[in-house]
């Protein structure tokens, strides 16, 4: 079977179509949640059906789904000051950026052999693994047997690609004498993929030569029903070329759909560093399978640690809430305060909505429009500004530019604004964007980001982020108190559980 497949991928590469790839994927179901992996920078993807196995489902059972499509950019400049840029959305029309498979780490370099035997999206269960370890195991799954710990190192891949136990301390990846994977949560799925196969035809970039590492888990855990409800994903993101980049941000794209596509509302918190989508009505949709009626939850999507600061040889201080001191990365990033030098890591910098159309708040075309949107700008490189949608020159918007769109009152002592009040007179959401009054409803879009950061041969840089599923079951649109002690109790539990 693999072989056909290995010749039907070269017969799309002698007709010059290698953008055709097929997407590998794997779906994870081990709590309320159910959704699909794809492992080349594509995740939980709709597929056009509502019932399957495609999308975001929130209950796992159910037909109902709150995200359409979530990936993660990345673009920065080079000592030249070109910009690279890898990011896609939908890959529509054989439009991509990434491809299975890691690069060499001599040139940044890879091939179709590497791109097929990484094609690719393994899960592993935590309970095959406990049998492992207790040696009650009958049959050794195939996902574990063929676990990408290693790669080619005599055609100049990394010796050590995926994380394992290595229980005989032989450095070499061996299920059948008791390795095995090194997972988090109770099951994760785990891809590897590149920015460097062939040229960027989503976003038009140069290419990094980033390999990036994905692992999607969660919990089963129904005493905890905020635990419950929420998948955790961790990238590894690797710079495998030659080049020191410079200004580089990395980005958190989610297109929304809480149920019924076109009855949505989006926000973020600047304090706590997620940004979410949440029913417009307190009636979702007017009764189609995928919407959720009455019942309606909002989708938070948490930064809980992004890449590292720059070093500047200090423990940095942390935010403090009361007084405003530290207004700086520290209010949402992680490992402030520690005790150790030097390892601060950023968390959401930045938060900007847009449309799915041609305007200046619409979609990016090009390279240059997604980074402008990555660093907070419009994509035509305008400034935000606070109030209304963010325009300039059209109604309810200040003169005051802004890096967080709609923070509500997340955001007491204006980091996002330079420390200026912007004077709007009431909370800026899409609830009172129109002069006080509501934005229209309609399909949300948003992007968060981090940066910008240096990003150094060799070096690599970790993100996590949580996907929570947040139940309010009062009958409110908004939620915002509810949506924080959902928030608190996750960073709490990464960070007592998962930051290592």
């Amino acid at each position: 079977m693999r072989q056909k497949f290995i010749l039907f991928v070269v017969l799309l590469m002698i007709v010059g179509d290698i953008r055709a790839q097929l997407h590998p994927e794997a779906t994870i179901d081990i709590n309320n949640i159910k959704t699909t992996l794809y492992g080349t920078g594509n995740f939980f993807r709709y597929r056009g059906n509502y019932i399957g196995d495609y999308g975001y489902h929130v209950p796992a059972d159910g037909i109902p789904g709150t995200i359409y499509q979530n990936t993660m950019w990345i673009a920065g400049l080079d000592e030249e000051d070109k910009i690279h840029c890898a990011a896609v959305r939908y890959n529509q029309n054989g439009e991509e950026d990434f491809w299975s498979g890691p690069l060499r780490t001599t040139d940044a370099s890879t091939d179709i052999y590497a791109t097929m035997d990484f094609h690719h999206v393994w899960k592993i269960k935590r309970s095959d693994i406990d049998a492992i370890i207790n040696k009650t195991i009958t049959e050794i799954p195939e996902d574990i047997l063929t676990w990408p710990a290693h790669g080619n190192t005599d055609d100049g891949y990394a010796q050590n690609l995926a994380p394992f136990v290595d229980t005989d301390g032989d450095g070499i990846y061996d299920p059948q004498k008791g390795d095995y994977p090194d997972i988090l949560g109770d099951m994760a799925l785990y891809c590897i993929y590149n920015d460097n196969y062939a040229s960027h035809t989503e976003s038009e970039g140069e290419a990094f030569g980033v390999e990036i590492h994905c692992m999607l888990y969660g919990f089963n855990a129904p005493d905890d029903e905020i635990l419950n409800n929420t998948l955790f994903m961790r990238n590894w993101i690797y710079n495998r070329s030659a080049n020191t980049y410079k200004d580089v941000y990395v980005g958190y794209w989610t297109d929304f759909d809480i149920g019924f596509s076109h009855d949505d509302f989006i926000g973020c918190d600047v304090e706590r560093g997620y940004y979410y989508c949440y029913n417009g009505n307190t009636v979702d949709g007017y009764g189609e399978p995928e919407s959720y009626g009455t019942n309606i939850p909002a989708q938070l999507v948490m930064i809980l640690g992004g890449p590292e600061m720059d070093p500047d040889g200090m423990d940095n201080q942390k935010y403090n809430p009361e007084t405003g001191e530290n207004c700086n990365e520290s209010i949402n990033g992680l490992n402030f305060a520690d005790g150790i030098v030097d390892n601060e890591r950023l968390g959401m910098t930045g938060f900007i909505y847009h449309e799915n159309s041609n305007t200046v708040n619409g979609d990016p075309t090009n390279a240059q429009e997604y980074y402008n949107l990555m660093k907070s700008l419009w994509k035509n490189g305008e400034k935000i500004y606070f109030g209304g949608i963010g325009v300039s020159g059209i109604d309810g918007v200040t003169d005051v530019p802004c890096k967080f769109m709609f923070p509500h009152d997340s955001d007491p002592h204006n980091w996002g604004t330079d420390g200026v009040n912007p004077g709007l007179g009431y909370y800026w959401s899409e609830e009172t964007c129109n002069n006080g009054s509501p934005n229209y409803l309609g399909d949300r879009r948003g992007l968060a980001s981090s940066g910008p950061f240096t990003f150094k041969p060799g070096q690599v840089h970790v993100i996590d982020r949580a996907y929570i599923t947040c139940w309010p079951n009062t009958g409110v649109a908004f939620n915002g108190d509810i949506w924080d002690e959902w928030a608190d109790h996750i960073k709490n539990y990464f960070i007592n559980n998962l930051n290592k």
